[in-house]
């Protein structure tokens, strides 16, 4: 990730702050990479072929996405964006992931940020999930908890495989972190968690520490894998911090 001349932004709802754009404006002002601000439009009611009639549906579609071009215009006024290199983008769609992968895959883009935003209902998959999963680019999810901005990164690498993937996964989260601390002018620090059973180490079966001294040495020869799916999902439940999610 040693260039990020492209940066798309996914713009939360008109109703909420715009952290990613915040966070967007930053990151372009430190590298003049291209933002691409790009706002999704979806009305249920409008794509109701047994209650509309197909004229009535346009005009819907027509009358929600107009509305939120004014309103995107305004928010590139708003954030002094006139003078950027900046384009924006009013998408109608209510399966953002499976956009956004598509962008991914056939336009040159460097990173993917969106405001994390959090959701406990067991019979939806949360939008961050998804993209998580099926975005092709380094994703940023911003945090609104962020408070302090001390630029340093803190690069999570799982050293339990050694096999070519594991590695050249390690390398890229390695490369992105390095990256992004020095956009920051902030440090990189890296780190991987030694998993052990309690019960083993409870009968003196396990040594921990010397688990923890193996798992270093591996670190300090391989330097190397990002936690997607379920270990990443937790990371984002918790974390009051940024997370940057690289794929393989």
């Amino acid at each position: 990730m040693k260039k990020l001349d492209s940066i798309l932004v996914i713009l939360d709802k008109p109703k909420h702050a715009q952290t990613a754009l915040v966070r967007a404006r930053s990151l372009a002002e430190a590298t003049n990479a291209h933002l691409h601000l790009v706002s999704f439009a979806w009305l249920a009611m409008a794509e109701e072929k047994d209650v509309f009639d197909a004229h009535q549906r346009r005009a819907m579609k027509k009358a929600v996405v107009d509305e939120r071009k004014i309103w995107l215009r305004q928010q590139v006024l708003d954030n002094k964006l006139m003078s950027a290199d900046v384009s924006t983008e009013v998408v109608w769609t209510d399966d953002i992931a499976g956009w956004v992968q598509d962008r991914v895959a056939d336009a040159k883009t460097h990173l993917v940020i969106k405001s994390v935003h959090h959701s406990k209902t067991l019979m939806h998959t949360p939008l961050d999930w998804d993209l998580l999963r099926r975005c092709g680019a380094p994703l940023l999810l911003v945090s609104t908890k962020r408070k302090r901005k001390s630029g340093n990164v803190l690069a999570t690498l799982d050293l339990r495989h050694s096999d070519r993937k594991h590695q050249v996964m390690n390398l890229r989260v390695l490369d992105a972190a390095e990256r992004f601390a020095e956009i920051g002018g902030g440090k990189m620090h890296c780190v991987s968690a030694v998993e052990y059973s309690v019960v083993l180490r409870d009968l003196d079966i396990i040594d921990v520490r010397k688990k923890q001294k193996e798992a270093k040495q591996r670190s300090h020869r391989r330097l190397g894998e990002v936690l997607i799916g379920s270990s990443a999902e937790k990371i984002l439940s918790r974390a009051n911090c940024d997370v940057l999610a690289v794929h393989p």
